[in-house]
């Protein structure tokens, strides 16, 4: 789950600091049909991707059956993503972001056959395993910026927030479909050959973006050197500042990305521990959890969600902290599928929310760079969680854990709930020029 921040809609181009943020539907000509092949692209990439990274964690949790090598795949995936997202979104602020994202996939597709061919050879080590998931996080971290980044140059922004949470949707429809995938293929076909699917669908989500006309930025000057990158990240990082809901939704974002997800995150651990190792009960649990965010998602594009995001967030982010505690006292795979439904339903709650109202608010120059810190932030916060989840998860009662992750989850944001502050005063940037 990585998610973004919220904020109302500006309701000036002075608020925004970018006036083509108020854009109509006249110009944006054909954006249905462009939008539709830039989603067909990018969900047939996500499900080729979905499908290994299930089968590589089953394969390790079926094998091993310890949380510290699970947190260790999940800590090295995302350590990697983290070197290269903030130079990805600067990038994705200054260059093509269209040949970013192609690069970025076809980068991916060469490593994953060659790695593959190592693999089909007999070299099926834990070491290669996490090489691959090092080396596909250094790629995400320059795709995804540009992928945030582009939608909003190709959606009038009346549409973002039912854009996003289709989109939402449609991935979600993926992770219905990506672990039974995964799971039949560990039956018939060793890990190397499962890896070349994702290779396949890259390609052929390369194809939908070539075919996509993505309109180009115009830019004052390239950043030249490490002072002049850390220059251009520095003026996201102010502008992101100038806004006190961004601010106090950084503080629930770390903070629920690094206590309450953990648990959630190791639901195939969990299983494997509490309720037996058979892989249908694997591929279970993730089919619910994405049949909840498909769900989800749908209704909230045909919502809409709350007027104040920030009220909606923080109540998503106390339902994750309370579901998190109903999968740690779960007494069996029925009620913890239950609870894994719920929880999958309120995810796009947050995701689609704050991912629109950055889209929305941050100007098209910065979003790349913004969208980059954001996930720079969650790189970082997610694997100090893991790594303390997983070996933690080894010596205490994985239940013990569970719940007590979910209760600080629900006392912090009792906390934080007790001193909100005016929307107006959380909505709208101090000082609008960046």
């Amino acid at each position: 789950m990585y998610s973004q921040f919220m904020t109302e809609s500006p309701s000036s181009p002075g608020e925004c600091g970018d006036e083509s943020a108020q854009s109509s539907q006249t110009d944006f000509p054909h954006w249905l049909r462009t939008i539709t092949l830039f989603l067909t692209g990018q969900t047939l990439a996500l499900f080729g991707t979905s499908v290994v990274g299930y089968a590589v964690i089953w394969y390790i949790t079926l094998k091993t059956g310890s949380g510290t090598q699970y947190a260790l795949m999940f800590v090295a995936s995302s350590l990697a993503g983290a070197i290269t997202t903030l130079p990805g979104g600067i990038w994705a602020d200054r260059y093509s972001r269209k040949a970013l994202m192609i690069g970025a996939d076809l980068l991916v597709a060469f490593l994953t056959v060659i790695l593959a061919v190592a693999m089909l050879s007999g070299y099926e080590q834990l070491w290669l395993i996490i090489t691959l998931l090092c080396l596909r996080g250094l790629a995400g971290g320059v795709r995804a910026p540009a992928v945030l980044a582009t939608i909003p140059q190709l959606v009038p922004q009346a549409r973002l927030l039912r854009v996003n949470s289709i989109n939402a949707s449609l991935q979600s429809l993926i992770f219905i479909a990506a672990p039974a995938l995964a799971a039949v293929l560990l039956v018939y076909f060793k890990l190397g050959w499962i890896l070349m699917f994702d290779v396949v669908t890259a390609i052929i989500g390369v194809i939908c973006i070539l075919m996509v006309t993505i309109p180009k930025l115009i830019v004052d000057s390239t950043p030249e050197g490490l002072k002049g990158y850390v220059s251009h990240m520095a003026e996201a990082g102010r502008y992101v500042l100038t806004i006190p809901g961004l601010r106090r939704l950084g503080l629930i974002y770390i903070f629920i990305l690094a206590i309450v997800l953990p648990p959630a995150q190791m639901t195939p651990v969990l299983v494997v521990r509490l309720f037996g190792n058979e892989q249908w009960k694997l591929a279970l649990v993730e089919i619910l959890w994405s049949v909840g965010m498909v769900i989800g998602g749908l209704i909230l594009a045909a919502w809409g969600g709350l007027k104040n995001r920030m009220t909606l967030i923080m109540i998503v982010a106390a339902l994750w902290a309370t579901f998190t505690i109903g999968l740690g006292l779960s007494p069996n795979l029925l009620v913890f599928s239950v609870f894994m439904v719920v929880y999958g339903l309120t995810v796009p709650g947050f995701d689609s929310a704050a991912i629109t109202s950055c889209q929305e608010l941050i100007p098209s120059h910065l979003l790349g760079r913004t969208m980059a810190l954001v996930r720079f932030i969650a790189s970082l916060a997610v694997p100090i969680g893991m790594g303390i989840m997983g070996p933690l998860a080894d010596v205490i009662n994985i239940r013990i854990v569970t719940v007590i992750c979910g209760t600080l989850g629900l006392i912090f944001i009792a906390i934080l709930s007790r001193d909100r502050g005016p929307s107006s005063q959380l909505f709208a940037p101090e000082n609008p020029t960046p």
